[in-house]
């Protein structure tokens, strides 16, 4: 890990000189900051964490372990794609990236196994040898889902017009991508094949969004697929890496992240904001970006009345799911121990919905997880932690098993709350062993985290990882935008866009697009410089 590039937070610290404050170190937060300095602006970053990153950052426990908490690949990195351009202009291109190899993904459902090949020749060609009955359905479904996202990308960049542009043009934009965002991805399948285990196997990812099938827009899924499609990246060094570099950047430019901020209060007067309040300090300032969820922006940060006058209800749209996940030590290197760069995802059989859907506490790991292996990803991890390897396994876990031990303070929960975690450890591991059985006797150290390890953390509220859920409704709201209604008040983060890095990096990119008034052409040209340099 890098040295310490941020600094503690502390009410005798002048803030004055800063022209805008972001609520949250997150990447969203992160790159509009960084975009803002790159603009000449002095910007604060303000994190309550003890580290800052967001869902980038890692945490390492005594015998020298690593693990990231929720970065597990990145796609679109090829040096002809603008998001590494992006990268390298928020971290001056000293951010690396390993290619995943020539498959990123394997889906198992059942006993049967199914792998996804980077390229979308080399994707489309897998599929069909898989599925030789379905190669039209399979050449349908790749060409609906490139015309789906040509309409998301204006759809995103939709969110930046100014009011009279939004009601004049924005109205067509929305009604053009409706066709595919109001429509579930099990409609969307269901109208190209009722091969059922094809869909499943099409649906491998779905939780890389969060949404099972039946519930989840088809336009997130199309976002994601393609995403993937060229390939899975890792950050060398690990996903802290991403955070690190960025402020590295934002030191160099003159803007700072401080840490153990936890930001109270989002102040307004008349509809502008005028302050913010840390540690029961009341901070002045006149431009605060929030990158802490629209929920938390809404409901715990701003007063009844901005909200209503802010228009914001997010009734139809639920908190996303949260997740439990188990991280693994071993005692043996990954090449030792033969553990892959590639992700698995494992469902017991191919009706995803009701694997997920009723999941229980006691039977999740059996029906469906996720497991992924940053040691043999990161080309850094052996000059460190020779002889030692890592393994993260998550499945479903909600926030209402573990609700009755919320107000239990973190790593001090009663015992009936660490017998839930040591069943889940059990069961999970016995699906490792079932899928990997060179794994046994090389275990030496677990940890196992639930929605309330992430609440803790993060503030989300229900331990959700992905902000709102992705369904057809939250395509439908009108605020999720970098501006709000509130003068000075904008909006960053996964919510404001979709979930994921890329996401969260593109709300950032948008926001502070939103500020600076920049218009679009200015943008690409700024990202293709440093994708050329």
């Amino acid at each position: 890990m890098s040295k310490k590039n941020y600094e503690l937070f502390s009410t005798n610290i002048d803030f004055s000189i800063y022209d805008h404050i972001v609520i949250g170190s997150g990447i969203g937060g992160l790159t509009a900051a960084t975009w803002l300095a790159r603009a000449g602006k002095k910007v604060a970053v303000l994190e309550r964490h003890y580290v800052p990153g967001g869902f980038t950052h890692s945490f390492k426990r005594k015998q020298g372990f690593q693990w990231d908490v929720g970065v597990h690949y990145v796609g679109n990195l090829d040096k002809k794609e603008s998001l590494l351009g992006m990268f390298n202009y928020i971290t001056d291109g000293k951010l690396k990236w390993e290619f995943m190899g020539a498959i990123y993904d394997v889906v198992y459902v059942g006993d049967k196994k199914y792998e996804f090949r980077a390229g979308k020749e080399n994707f489309r060609k897998q599929l069909i040898k898989y599925f030789p009955e379905e190669e039209q359905t399979i050449n349908n479904y790749i060409s609906l889902i490139e015309k789906a996202n040509k309409r998301g990308k204006i759809f995103f960049f939709e969110k930046v017009f100014e009011p009279w542009l939004s009601k004049s043009l924005g109205w067509l934009i929305r009604k053009y991508y409706a066709k595919y965002s109001q429509k579930t991805t099990l409609d969307v399948l269901s109208e190209l094949t009722d091969n059922k285990l094809l869909i499943a196997v099409l649906c491998g990812q779905c939780g890389n969004y969060g949404l099972s099938p039946k519930y989840s827009s088809f336009a997130v899924h199309a976002m994601v697929i393609s995403h993937f499609m060229e390939g899975g990246y890792y950050p060398v060094g690990g996903a802290d890496q991403i955070s690190h570099k960025i402020i590295d950047v934002l030191n160099k430019l003159g803007s700072k992240v401080f840490i153990n901020a936890d930001v109270q209060e989002i102040i307004t007067e008349k509809n502008k904001v005028t302050g913010i309040k840390v540690d029961n300090t009341v901070i002045n300032c006149t431009s605060v970006i929030s990158n802490v969820g629209v929920s938390n922006t809404f409901n715990h940060l701003l007063s009844e009345k901005a909200k209503q006058h802010c228009k914001f209800n997010i009734k139809a749209v639920k908190p996303a799911t949260g997740h439990m996940c188990l991280y693994v030590g071993l005692n043996k290197s990954s090449a030792d121990l033969n553990l892959p760069k590639h992700n698995v995802w494992y469902y017991a059989h191919e009706n995803t919905d009701e694997l997920i859907e009723k999941a229980t506490l006691s039977e999740t790991p059996n029906n469906f997880a996720y497991i992924t292996f940053p040691s043999a990803k990161d080309p850094e991890w052996n000059l460190k932690n020779d002889q030692k390897s890592t393994i993260q396994a998550m499945s479903v876990g909600h926030y209402n098993w573990f609700a009755e031990y919320e107000n239990q303070p973190w790593m001090k929960r009663e015992l009936a709350y660490k017998k839930l975690k040591a069943d889940f450890e059990t069961t999970m591991l016995n699906r490792l062993y079932h899928l990997f059985p060179q794994l046994k006797g090389h275990v030496i150290e677990t940890e196992v985290s639930t929605p309330l390890s992430t609440k803790h953390f993060s503030n989300y509220k229900h331990g959700e990882i992905y902000g709102l859920e992705h369904t057809p409704e939250r395509f439908k709201l009108p605020f999720l935008r970098p501006k709000t209604k509130i003068k000075g008040l904008k909006l960053a983060g996964q919510d404001v866009t979709l979930v994921g890095v890329s996401g969260a990096m593109l709300s950032g990119i948008l926001c502070a697009t939103a500020i600076l008034k920049l218009r679009s052409s200015r943008l690409f040209m700024d990202i293709k410089n440093f994708q050329d340099s």
